[in-house]
């Protein structure tokens, strides 16, 4: 195994973590890490759209079991609206648990625990309002469903990973390419391995294909946790207290583990590039 394989192992692991699409390899010991590449990068995007993938979400709203306000902020100069805000939320049915959003979807818990999950935000509502008890009871009753909604279309952002993706994959087909290990026959007739250096054109263009693509990551991960963190902090400020708000744990580790693993994969590119600029130079003054 060369210097280059294991680039393009840490690159399709990277990738594996952040890429949205699947994409063909060429290099046939690739084959099995595609696969696992196609599994879990459908596992990602698809966070929130089904039951089984609840876990993998951006952003969690849940509505907190308390009949008490604490207003002891000095700043609050309203203290009405907060006591509105409680009301609504105490009366009626009694409210569903939690409500999450990821890239593609929202999930609903009820009351049995049951995750209810889709990419219509307007299915959920339904569902909410037809499990509701009373015609003037909601179980929704500050529009958790709405709000992650407007989060998940107005906030998140997954164009980036789109260009990341394109030049991770675009970097992978320059790394396939490097020479391996063969035989040749040297001036005593013997058969010795030998590696070729690869193309310093092909070098430098995958070089810098994957800095670009970290930089784009690097970029999209601090939108991605900082949108999250900022969404889920104003929903609990904005009620008052009466809902809690969470960032999604799995789908931040994703994104930062990817980025990690391609800003790896862009330093072993380099020094790579500089070992053999270093080797050339004392072979030419040899």
């Amino acid at each position: 195994m060369g210097y280059h394989h294991i680039l393009m192992m840490i690159l399709a692991v990277g990738i594996l973590f952040i890429c949205t699409i699947q994409f063909p390899h060429r290099h046939p010991g690739s084959i099995r890490i595609s696969q696992l590449i196609s599994v879990l990068t459908a596992l990602l995007i698809a966070g929130c759209s089904s039951g089984n993938l609840s876990n993998v979400f951006l952003l969690s709203l849940r509505y907190k079991d308390t009949s008490s306000l604490a207003l002891s902020d000095p700043t609050i100069v309203n203290t009405g609206i907060a006591h509105a805000v409680q009301n609504v939320t105490q009366s009626g049915d009694e409210p569903i648990l939690e409500v999450r959003a990821g890239y593609m979807g929202l999930c609903i818990m009820l009351n049995d625990g049951e995750w209810i999950c889709s990419t219509s935000a307007t299915s959920l509502t339904n569902i909410v309002k037809l499990s509701s008890s009373s015609t003037n009871g909601t179980r929704d009753p500050l529009n958790l469903i709405y709000i992650a909604n407007s989060f998940k279309d107005d906030i998140v952002f997954d164009g980036l990973l789109f260009i990341v993706v394109a030049v991770a994959v675009f970097c992978f087909v320059m790394l396939s390419t490097f020479p391996g290990w063969h035989e040749e026959v040297d001036d005593g007739g013997s058969a010795v391995e030998v590696k070729p250096f690869p193309s310093r054109q092909v070098s430098h263009a995958a070089l810098g294909a994957s800095a670009v693509g970290f930089a784009f990551g690097l970029i999209s991960a601090l939108w991605q946790h900082i949108n999250s963190a900022a969404a889920a902090s104003m929903a609990e400020k904005l009620s008052y207290g009466q809902i809690t708000g969470h960032v999604g744990p799995a789908a931040m580790a994703f994104g930062w583990i990817g980025v990690v693993l391609i800003g790896v994969e862009t330093l072993g590119l380099l020094v790579m590039i500089m070992s053999i600029k270093i080797i050339e130079s004392l072979a030419d003054d040899d």
